[in-house]
């Protein structure tokens, strides 16, 4: 499993509880490191599909949290460009993501968890 860990500071915590947690978490998944990381995740995740593929962006687009765990979920949602150069065919399609997460308030870190999603190999079917 992949963890993406990003700081925060306090006083974005603290808003977040008072408003959308939604606006917090994509503020923070959007920070450039952040944002390549989990697109390089979902590129690779999506890279045995065939053809060339290119995830350019997300959006988060639900969440839910247990203050009292400081447990929560962040639902990602985007498209993926698909390219097949021989047969000069392109095509897109939307997909989403449901990851967990945790908040560390001692050292304002949000820790996001990416499963490694499993593979089928057709080889793995001979």
């Amino acid at each position: 499993m992949a963890t993406l860990k990003i700081t925060y500071q306090t006083d974005d915590y603290s808003y977040s509880l008072s408003d959308e947690l939604s606006s917090l978490l994509g503020n923070l998944l959007k920070t450039k490191i952040s944002r390549n990381a989990i697109l390089d995740h979902l590129t690779k995740y999506h890279s045995p599909d065939g053809g060339s593929i290119e995830i350019n962006d997300f959006e988060v687009t639900g969440s839910s949290y247990d203050a009292e765990k400081k447990r929560g979920q962040v639902k990602i949602s985007y498209r993926i460009y698909y390219f097949y150069g021989c047969a000069d065919i392109t095509k897109d399609a939307g997909d989403h993501e449901t990851w967990n997460f945790d908040i560390d308030t001692k050292t304002n870190t949000l820790v996001v968890y990416m499963p490694e999603y499993e593979q089928r190999s057709t080889a793995d079917e001979f």
